[in-house]
């Protein structure tokens, strides 16, 4: 069985969704995730300032004009919120402080 794309989503909550909904119509459909720069899937808060990949609708290339016509009532996919991503770049900031504070201090200290 071939598979093509019948939609990209940001969200993996709204993917299975989707393909709950292709499903419910009696279109095998199912979600992959499509990694970008070849990172693996990640946790808050790298996710936040950085997302690593989408999710991808797959549905057999027979039914895909049946599943993009079903999918387009909806419209697009909205886009992630982008309040929190600041969040993110904070923790990141905190993580790495106390590295090169101590950085500077060993610089200090070998003078």
């Amino acid at each position: 069985m071939v598979e093509t794309v019948a939609a990209r989503y940001e969200d993996e909550l709204e993917a299975e969704t989707a393909a709950g909904y292709l499903r419910s119509l009696g279109v095998a459909a199912r979600v992959r995730f499509q990694a970008s720069l070849g990172l693996p899937r990640s946790a808050v808060p790298i996710r936040v300032i950085a997302p690593t990949g989408g999710f991808e609708l797959l549905v057999p290339e027979t039914d895909a004009e049946h599943a993009r016509e079903a999918l387009a009532s909806a419209g697009p996919p909205p886009p992630r919120p982008r309040r929190y991503r600041w969040l993110g770049w904070v923790l990141i900031v905190v993580l790495l402080a106390p590295l090169l504070f101590d950085w500077v201090l060993s610089l200090t200290r070998t003078r």
